[in-house]
């Protein structure tokens, strides 16, 4: 009789042990239900780099989204994402240069390069002709587009949205205006279009957009958008040539000269943006 009851409470015990360990299991299962894990990874690139390095390879860990993070200070040159395929027939002993950005002016702002895809082997290969930068690479396993939603010469950027408005009745002729300026420091100025609505006949002169130090523009690039006006001008114009801010830290503030010998409105759309 006493085996029984002692076999009878070791049976017990273990049903218990067993149906505590099936509530702790179902407690956990519930308590990460939902919860996906993505593998990211973080590494430095370069750090003030001023002349021309290729990187070594990024750690191979199967991601699908690539991202190179990089900081220009009076930066001219290039910087890309690079790629050596594996060995293999036809082989390949030249990187193949996967997406670029190329800056002509000194340039310092922040900046990202996005790619989609795996890519073993990657790497990035920075050619500066002036100025130096940082950069950092992120990537994470799951996936992203393979190209942003819009490119351009100085890399990656989104369509623009000009929700801002500049508008000048009575612009006298022989008159320069501060039309737009940085909402932040470091932003990027970049007007969309702009329409001119002369009050008489202009004669011979032109219309000028340059960019200035200041919005007092008494210090000036020399012209990115010129137009020459005679008499014959038609007396409403609209412009759809975009115009970026150049050497977005020295002249951020968007500068228009009248020229025309008459006095004009204008309405300018444009956008005050970071990280372009």
């Amino acid at each position: 009789m006493t085996g029984e009851l002692f076999l009878t409470f070791v049976r017990r015990l273990i049903f218990a042990f067993l149906f505590i360990g099936l509530v702790a299991s179902l407690q956990a299962h519930g308590q990460i239900s939902g919860t996906i894990g993505i593998y990211t990874r973080e590494i430095p690139v370069f750090t003030a780099q001023s002349t021309t390095l290729a990187s070594t390879n990024f750690p191979d860990f199967g991601f699908g989204c690539n991202v190179l993070s990089y900081q220009t200070s009076g930066f001219t040159g290039t910087i890309d994402f690079d790629w050596v395929p594996p060995v293999a027939p036809p082989a390949v002993s030249t990187p193949i240069i996967l997406k670029q950005a190329s800056y002509s002016q000194a340039d310092t702002a922040v900046h990202t390069l996005q790619l989609g895809g795996y890519y073993p082997n990657l790497r990035s290969t920075v050619t500066p002709s002036g100025g130096s930068l940082n950069a950092q690479y992120t990537a994470q396993a799951n996936s992203c587009p393979i190209v942003a939603s819009g490119l351009g010469s100085n890399g990656d950027a989104s369509p623009i949205v000009p929700d801002r408005n500049y508008q000048a009745a009575g612009f006298l002729t022989a008159t320069t205006l501060n039309i737009a300026g940085p909402t932040l420091t470091g932003d990027t100025i970049v007007i969309t279009s702009f329409d001119i609505s002369f009050a008489g006949a202009p004669s011979a002169g032109n219309l000028q957009l340059a960019w200035g130090t200041s919005s007092a523009c008494s210090t000036k690039s020399g012209p990115s958008w010129e137009m020459l006006t005679t008499a014959s001008t038609s007396q409403f114009l609209t412009v759809l040539v975009p115009q970026r801010s150049l050497l977005v830290s020295a002249y951020p503030y968007a500068c228009f000269t009248n020229n025309s010998g008459v006095t004009l409105s204008l309405n300018v759309a444009y956008a005050s943006v970071h990280g372009l």
